[in-house]
């Protein structure tokens, strides 16, 4: 794995020497080539690993596809911007782009179809298969992408203050230069691990300080991945056919951290989750829809209510915004909920041993779904013959091969037809196992229709 604070045994684990793909190959031998999947691993770009200990493809390579995983440059190492050219900012993002450049020239020999690749991921991974969607320097590398609970516009997704966290990172490593060149060659005499612990984030729930995550590179560096701002980048891509989603209950990994007894509910607490971003007057707003007024799409305890804020926050609001702009320059889209309560939702799982009022909530927490297209050796978790779990298992492996081969996710013995989403008439597939089945309108409704509303609000009182 890439250089880490590893916060399953709180070291700095890792190498330096760590660019390595994996590639799953069948054993069925045919003539035509196949289909490739290329996996970008989540971890909030602090942390994570392509290791088959987490992902090993079995269940998406029964499906006669070829898998690539891969590991990219973490926290600082990946991510420290001085908007120069030694330290441009988006490493990690440029480790992520030369392994698909590879995987586009080289795949074949392994029998793959260099033609037909399809990049997905989960967490920070989908929000780095969005950066690929939106960079011109990715265009061409692949034809379809699957993003799963996670988007550039997510606030742990992209910083914008970069240079800030760049300097703090220097002064609190001893080094009290101006020069940003002068930095970085002090910075070069370090060893990597000193870097890296002071560059790790508190905690899995510490959404408002990820800051050595993608950033807008300026328009003084030749190697510039993300040349602009999202918002401009979408006006000009390419679109490609895309499946993308959320799970039901996102915010419960946020009790990795915060308490189950004693509940968020008052407005300091409330802004707090927010960085200052909001007003009195818009958390009043947040307090009152999320804990005042009953919101019928939510739950009866206070403990649902404070989950859904969670999702929705740290996940679902911004995740519509760059639905909608794909919506918007016409990209194909396959819109889904996982909200599948299985014996193998591996972090619900984790989280309910160490919290057992969490069994109460009902549905997926945050990479819920991975153990139902990864088979993770670390955890273990495997479901039984003929169970629910090992249906779920199959059904969501098929559908994501069916798309990486034809771009169309369907095929006639799923028992169902997804269909694609748009503006006019949205729709999604609720994926619940034996209960699979399309939704008309859009997941959350109300909550959409919330925050697009605090949306304007705020950028109604920016302009006066």
């Amino acid at each position: 794995m890439c250089m880490q604070y590893y916060m399953l045994t709180k070291k700095i684990s890792g190498s330096e020497d760590c660019l390595f793909l994996n590639i799953f190959v069948p054993q069925e031998k045919l003539d035509e080539k196949k289909a490739v999947m290329i996996f970008i691993h989540g971890g909030a770009f602090n942390n994570g690993s392509s290791s088959p200990e987490f992902y090993t493809p079995d269940y998406l390579i029964d499906e006669n596809i070829i898998v690539v995983t891969f590991n990219y440059r973490l926290n600082a190492l990946g991510f420290l911007n001085f908007d120069i050219d030694e330290c441009p900012g988006n490493m990690g993002l440029k480790d992520q782009l030369f392994a698909l450049k590879w995987v586009k020239a080289n795949i074949s020999a392994f029998g793959g179809d260099a033609e037909n690749i399809t990049i997905f991921g989960e967490s920070a991974g989908s929000a780095s298969v969005h950066c690929h969607t939106l960079s011109p320097r990715s265009t061409g590398l692949f034809q379809k992408a699957i993003m799963q609970s996670g988007c550039i516009f997510n606030s742990w997704a992209l910083n914008e203050k970069h240079k800030e966290a760049a300097y703090n990172l220097a002064r609190s490593l001893g080094c009290l230069k101006e020069d940003p060149k002068d930095i970085v060659e002090y910075l070069l005499k370090l060893p990597a691990s000193d870097i890296v612990k002071l560059s790790k984030i508190e905690g899995v729930t510490d959404f408002r300080n990820y800051e050595f995550v993608p950033s807008i590179e300026s328009k003084t560096v030749s190697d510039r991945f993300l040349p602009d701002h999202p918002d401009i980048l979408t006006k000009s891509v390419s679109p490609v056919p895309i499946i993308i989603g959320i799970n039901n209950l996102e915010g419960m990994i946020a009790f990795a951290e915060k308490s189950t007894k004693k509940l968020i509910s008052t407005t300091e607490e409330i802004r707090n989750l927010f960085e200052d971003k909001y007003d009195e007057e818009i958390i009043n707003k947040v307090k009152s829809f999320y804990f005042d007024e009953g919101n019928p799409e939510y739950g009866t305890t206070k403990l649902e209510n404070v989950c859904h804020l969670y999702s929705d926050g740290f996940f679902s609001k911004d995740f519509y915004h760059g639905f909608n702009h794909l919506l918007y320059h016409g990209t194909p889209v396959y819109n889904y909920e996982f909200k599948f309560d299985g014996n193998i939702n591996m972090c619900k799982k984790i989280l309910s041993d160490l919290k057992p009022n969490l069994k109460q909530l009902k549905g997926a927490c945050h990479a819920d779904e991975l153990n139902y297209l990864f088979f993770g050796q670390i955890i273990g978790y495997t479901p039984n013959t003929n169970s629910p779990e090992l249906r779920m298992c199959r059904m969501l492996s098929k559908l994501w091969a069916n798309f990486a081969k034809t771009g169309n996710p369907n095929s006639l013995d799923l028992g169902f037809e997804w269909i694609q989403t748009s503006l006019d008439k949205p729709k999604y597939l609720s994926l619940d196992g034996d209960d699979t089945c399309m939704v008309d309108g859009l997941i959350k409704s109300s909550s959409v229709n919330f925050w697009e509303n605090i949306s304007k609000t705020v950028q109604y009182k920016q302009k006066f």
